[in-house]
């Protein structure tokens, strides 16, 4: 009797941790709280040409170097303060947005600028489907047109991730396609697919950690004529369950893009990109 109880015990416990192991995810923000954001990108690419040797020494007397090197950094810290719900289910929200710098360099030569998105403030509500709707922007440096942009973009966003609406457990994959534009000095950007796979590593402490790949291929939808684009990157993402919201993100990218811009010369890029996002709710 006392080792069929304890038999019994036993496979009650298993299926607890079983339960408490599968979790639906999903991505969304609280009434009454702040999430303090802190992103920064950067690249760094080096850029090869293949053409006539007349083509290459004019590159030469305008005192370019070959690879060309270009690096970037972008940082960006934004502020999202929520308050009550009210009766209908909706909660009013202002974004604030800190110093945004970017610097870029070419070939050696370094230029730093702030962007205009700095110090703004956008007042607003989250819907009852989590929507952010804008009311206000309040900016003194924002033009007409990137208002009329940020209202089309931050209304229609999606979340980083798109979950599954079934409950994971650690070992679960799934997979989210992001399009991707690279711009191009004196050309026409190139898009690009980025298949990224999401494996739910382990779930600790109230979080889910995520591992990440990411495959690049040429977007094939665009036309494209003599291009092609590869790579295959990697990442980790921190999920806080109770919260709702991915605190820790964090990414590196390398792809490699040829171009054949005439009959006389073809342009190799090696290019590495990596994104760090830090989420503190309060």
């Amino acid at each position: 009797m006392i080792k069929k109880l304890t038999l019994l015990l036993l496979i009650l416990i298993s299926m607890n941790s079983y339960t408490q192991e599968s979790v639906v995810f999903e991505t969304k923000f609280k009434p009454n709280k702040k999430y303090l954001t802190q992103l920064k990108s950067t690249s760094y690419a080096e850029i090869q040409f293949i053409a006539d040797q007349e083509i290459l020494d004019r590159f030469k007397s305008q005192g370019i170097e070959l690879p060309m090197i270009t690096e970037s950094e972008t940082n960006l810290a934004t502020d999202i303060i929520t308050q009550n719900l009210d009766e209908n289910g909706e909660f009013p929200a202002t974004m604030e947005y800190g110093k945004m710098t970017s610097k870029t360099t070419i070939a050696g030569k370094s230029t730093s600028e702030e962007k205009p998105y700095s110090g703004m403030k956008i007042i607003g509500k989250y819907d009852v489907d989590n929507k952010f709707k804008i009311d206000t922007i309040i900016s003194s440096t924002v033009t007409q047109q990137m208002r009329t942009m940020l209202r089309s973009t931050l209304e229609s966003v999606q979340p980083t991730i798109n979950f599954p609406e079934k409950p994971m457990k650690v070992g679960d994959k799934f997979n989210k396609e992001i399009p991707m534009s690279i711009p191009m000095e004196g050309m026409s950007p190139i898009s690009v697919i980025i298949n990224m796979e999401y494996l739910l590593k382990e779930i600790k402490d109230g979080k889910a950690f995520f591992d990440i790949k990411q495959n690049v291929g040429l977007d094939m939808s665009q036309e494209q004529f003599n291009v092609e684009a590869n790579g295959t990157g990697s990442g980790t993402s921190e999920f806080d369950i109770k919260e709702n919201h991915i605190t820790k993100y964090n990414s590196e990218l390398p792809m490699n893009v040829t171009i054949k811009v005439n009959e006389k010369m073809t342009m190799k890029m090696k290019m590495t990109t990596t994104s760090e996002q830090i989420v503190v709710i309060e």
